[in-house]
């Protein structure tokens, strides 16, 4: 079914293509207008807005301010806008080329072009929830990772970094806040293609014209996977002018923003003695321990008990005057083990240039970005390249493509990630020395883990290299005959190939007796111990690769009716697959340490498996837009995808996602502006819009659960190894997507000549239909949890407010502005699968998603005699109350502090206010 739906597709593309192409020869004059733009100064004005009024046709200027546009008759009329210069339009009458000269003044950010789903739109006519960044704000940031650089730019947008590892720090970038207990994650669309491989993260900041973010009904073009918002993303383009070369340099120097302030020999020494006292000595001999401690070592308790001290006072002294360093050292563990500044590098030469007939932007980065450790195998290097080609055919015919390339290399150590890493590095001991003063490393922490020797090699390494090969394709054809109809096909043809190579190794701690010296009796007799739990190398390698191809046909139709009614209307089709597949690879007892190579490996131990390498995905939409406007007052559009998706049964793989939105700009009405001045520009706007989030559970999206899933497991049959097959998961026919029902309002206003502009939305979201399984009402008694399929069945809502205030300004050649922009999102479950026999306080229904169960601080046990009057039995946490110790509130009143304690909090690890403040200056 799936193929025969595919294939029906293919043709459809491709005979309206077709169709559209022929039916050129009805020949009908367009119209090629040329120009250039400058200021008062008769300076050239490059990156101005040369848009066909009424329409979305536009361009922008080359560096010397030139331009070239196709209209479709003498009647059109072009708008041109700069930011910090007043607006014009002309009339091209039987003009072929056109100086035009832009006053100062007026900030005409309202004119300029926003991207959204499948188009773009003048500002001043978005009635959407749309944010929009430009890539040259973005480029300034020193964030070697995309994600990271977004944060605090747009309102709405959450960005939290959870790891600086280089290779893995980037944000986990949230739109609106959370909005299910599935996935909240936004869908991504580089240069109109969805979901491609790689993500956001590592694309090359230099490259991007524009980053937009669609937050309500505006996704809805983007169907099933819209829910959570989408982040638009679009690539430098060429310009018209001559070739123009730049070179970017970037060198900066990072460290971790804080590190824990550890106890240094001296004060552990004697917390350990502490520990001791604590532990076996009768709280009313404390006293008399800690002194015997202090001068002997030795305590014996009332009862006779004898009690020795870890560390005598005379070695806690050694520990504190450096006077014996190899015995009793005195280690800083991060200081051992982290530099003070870690170098990264970006480096960018870019080649911009173009005719009237081909404009091109050529685009070759690299990047480098070492470790905070010193001896270091932790890194990341990435090579991108980018290539954009814009062709002008003929008159009705123009062409572009895009190819871009990026190799991204993370290398690390074996020994384990950087929460492994930091883990140790809290818990080492400062009594232990790091590195002996020969170089070789001291003894381990726990486990045969000591952080100087696995954050570097001597444990192996893990290579991680990602290769990346992405080309997009767009024809597009001007109808001869009808004024403003045009046909546009789109294709994608992207390659991914991953390897991955972990080579272990045994590696050796050496220990010292303290005593024992080499013949020069000045150096320790240290001993060598083999402390990883193998004592043979072995590889393991992965090697995975993915094709995706993506198919777009649409038509658009975009006219004006007198100078009044602008109309728009789009209809296209789409079409994506995806294929994969992989293998491991694993062999132990190597001829030689020194062949990291699987061949040199023995037969004798090995494994290859598919591992989960294997799948196939596809889609199948049809998309759509009309769009209405009354001399850009009364402005409204309705857009819709119907979508049809791999991951669902047969009978419910497609869905319909409208959306709907309305603007009204009140300053154009005659009774505001004969009598309200100081507003520029007033716009109302209302959307509300249905999408879809597709299932998502446990960390990954679910797929083929309408179907009954087999896995592989072995049994001994006749003294045999056999392999059989056992049912993984019960299917469930009638699974479906979130359905994701978001509302907005939104207002816009400028003043002072729209020199200050501010945003402000409120929205509510609700979304139902949430899949997860029902752990929570099915007792694990059942024997069954492991293989009942999740179903539909959760419901949450997510409602705020967020703005963005903005001022823009010139003073001769000085540009300056500042914006603050900030955000707020609640979000509340609504319905899931509850635990039964929950009491109220700790249920999550009705509270905001992943809030904490936490005990209740009611004060400490500041004495002895506290504890002593104390009732609450507090066995079930702890078996011996300490003064110092925390109390806690007795909340079902059963005269015991335990887990039926525990209060749900509505704190969480999301923030549910984000903000922003950006100042920029340009001479």
């Amino acid at each position: 079914m799936r193929n025969f739906v595919f294939r029906k597709v293919g043709y459809t593309i491709f005979l309206t293509v077709s169709l559209f192409f022929f039916s050129m020869v009805a020949f009908a004059q367009s119209i090629t207008i040329k120009g250039k733009v400058t200021d008062d100064k008769a300076e050239p004005l490059p990156n101005a807005s040369v848009l066909v009024k009424g329409t979305s046709n536009g361009v922008t200027t080359g560096e010397d301010g030139s331009f070239s546009i196709n209209v479709p008759n003498t009647r059109a009329v072009l708008v041109i806008t700069a930011i910090g210069h007043q607006r014009q339009e002309i009339t091209v009458g039987n003009q072929k080329e056109i100086e035009v000269v832009l006053a100062v003044g007026e900030a005409s950010e309202l004119e300029s072009v926003v991207v959204v789903g499948y188009a773009t739109q003048k500002k001043v006519t978005v009635t959407g929830a749309v944010a929009q960044v430009k890539g040259s704000d973005l480029d300034k940031s020193p964030s070697i990772n995309l994600s990271n650089s977004l944060a605090g730019r747009l309102p709405g947008i959450t960005a939290v970094q959870s790891s600086g590892e280089p290779g893995y720090d980037g944000s986990s970038i949230r739109i609106r806040g959370v909005n299910s207990f599935g996935n909240s994650d936004a869908l991504i669309v580089i240069d109109g293609v969805p979901n491609r491989a790689g993500g956001l993260e590592r694309l090359n900041p230099a490259d991007i014209e524009s980053v937009s973010v669609l937050k309500d009904a505006a996704a809805a073009i983007y169907g099933s996977r819209a829910g959570n918002g989408v982040i638009l993303i679009t690539t430098k383009r060429g310009k018209t002018g001559k070739p123009t070369i730049s070179y970017d340099f970037n060198y900066g120097i990072a460290q971790p923003t804080r590190v824990p302030k550890m106890s240094d020999a001296p004060e552990y020494a004697t917390i350990r003695n502490e520990l001791i006292i604590y532990d076996n000595v009768p709280s009313a001999e404390w006293e008399n321990a800690f002194n015997a401690f202090k001068s002997s070592g030795t305590y014996t308790t009332l009862d006779g008990r004898a009690v020795n001290a870890v560390f005598t006072q005379d070695e806690i002294t050694k520990f504190g005057n450096g006077s014996e360093p190899l015995k009793y050292p005195n280690t800083d563990w991060y200081k051992s083990v982290l530099k003070t500044w870690s170098p990264q590098t970006t480096q960018n030469i870019q080649l911009t240039g173009g005719s009237e007939r081909i404009k091109y932007m050529g685009s070759l980065g690299y990047t480098d970005q070492d470790g905070y450790y010193k001896n270091s195998a932790t890194g990341y290097r990435q090579y991108d390249l980018r290539l954009n080609v814009d062709a002008k055919v003929n008159d009705y015919i123009t062409t572009s493509i895009g190819v871009a390339a990026r190799e991204e290399f993370r290398h690390f150590p074996n020994g384990g990630g950087a929460g492994d890493i930091f883990r140790m590095l809290m818990r080492g001991k400062p009594t232990e020395i790091a590195l002996w003063p020969n170089g070789l490393p001291g003894p381990d922490i726990e486990n045969g883990q000591n952080p100087a020797v696995i954050t570097t090699n001597q444990t192996g390494y893990i290579n991680d290299k990602r290769d990346y090969f992405q080309t997009n394709g767009k024809l597009e054809i001007i109808i001869p005959g009808i004024e403003g109809l045009k046909v546009t096909g789109i294709a994608s043809v992207d390659k991914r190939m991953t390897r991955m190579k972990n080579w272990a190794k045994p590696w050796t701690l050496y220990y010292w007796d303290g005593s024992s010296m080499e013949a020069d009796g000045k150096t320790p007799a240290l001993t060598g111990s083999v402390r990883s739990t193998f004592t043979d190398p072995r590889l393991k390698e992965t090697s995975s690769q993915e094709l995706a191809v993506n198919l777009t046909g649409m038509i658009n139709y975009d006219h004006t009716f007198g100078s009044d009614h602008a109309f728009n209307v789009m209809a296209g089709v789409t079409r994506e697959k995806v294929d994969a597949d992989g293998f491991d690879a694993f062999r132990r007892y190597f001829i030689s340490p020194a062949i990291e190579q699987l061949f040199a490996g023995a037969s004798l131990s090995q494994d290859i498996t598919n591992g989960n390498y294997l799948y196939q995905r596809a889609r199948l939409s049809y998309i759509g837009r009309v769009g209405y406007n009354f001399k850009e007052k009364y402005i409204a559009e309705f857009l819709w995808r119907y979508d049809g998706s791999y991951m669902f049964p047969e009978d419910k793989r497609f869905g319909f996602f409208p959306g709907v939105s309305a603007g009204w700009r009140i300053s154009e009405e005659g009774f505001f502006r004969d009598n309200i001045r100081f507003i520029d520009n007033l716009k109302l706007r209302a959307s509300w819009g249905q999408m879809g989030a597709e299932p998502y559970i446990n960390g990954g999206y679910l797929e083929y659960a309408f179907l009954s899933t087999m896995g592989f497991d072995s049994y001994i049959i006749n003294d045999q190894v056999a392999k059989t097959l056992y049912e993984s998961r019960v299917p469930n026919l009638g699974f479906t997507w979130e359905k994701a029902n978001n509302a907005n309002i939104g207002l816009d206003a400028g003043f002072l000549n729209n020199k200050l502009t501010l945003e402000f939305d409120y929205f509510y979201n609700k979304r139902s239909d949430i899949l997860q399984l029902l752990t929570g009402s099915i007792p694990q008694s059942s024997g069954v949890t492991d293989i009942l399929p999740p179903v539909n069945y959760g419901k949450m809502s997510n409602k705020g407010w967020e703005f963005k205030l903005s001022y823009n300004n010139r003073i001769g050649d000085l540009i300056y502005n500042a914006s603050v922009n900030g955000g707020y999102a609640r979000n509340k479950i609504i319905d899931w699968n509850e635990t039964p026999g929950l009491p109220e306080y700790q249920k999550t229904t009705g509270r905001a998603l992943n809030g904490f169960l936490m005990y209740q601080y009611d004060g400490i046990f500041t004495s002895l005699k506290d504890i002593a009057d104390n009732t609450i039995d507090y066995s079930k946490i702890t078996g011996n109350l300490l003064p110092g110790d925390m109390k806690f509130k007795d909340v079902n009143n059963d005269g015991k502090i335990d887990a039926d304690d525990q209060v749900r909090s509505d704190r969480t690890n999301i923030p549910r206010f984000t903000g922003g403040l950006n100042i920029g200056l340009q001479y």
